[in-house]
């Protein structure tokens, strides 16, 4: 399970999100849409751990580290 709490991310001195929730059983998707620059890889790369979330905290259960995955792209 995928979990996101009070999630909020900000680079480069702009806020791009805040008090993001986010709940994933496995099994489940989420459709991440928006402009360019709105945060979308952002917030992907925060639940993934590669980036430090600016507050909340992100918490991956039920399975071991090699059962996550993170796919980049260009």
């Amino acid at each position: 399970m995928l979990e996101a709490r009070g999630l909020a991310c900000e680079r480069g001195g702009r806020l791009l999100f805040r008090d993001l929730d986010l709940a994933l059983a496995p099994g489940e998707a989420a459709l991440v849409t928006g402009p360019n620059g709105a945060g979308k890889s952002s917030l992907l790369r925060v639940l993934a751990g590669l980036l430090p979330a600016s507050a909340g905290a992100v918490a991956w259960t039920g399975g071991g580290e090699a059962d996550f995955h993170y796919v980049g792209h260009g």
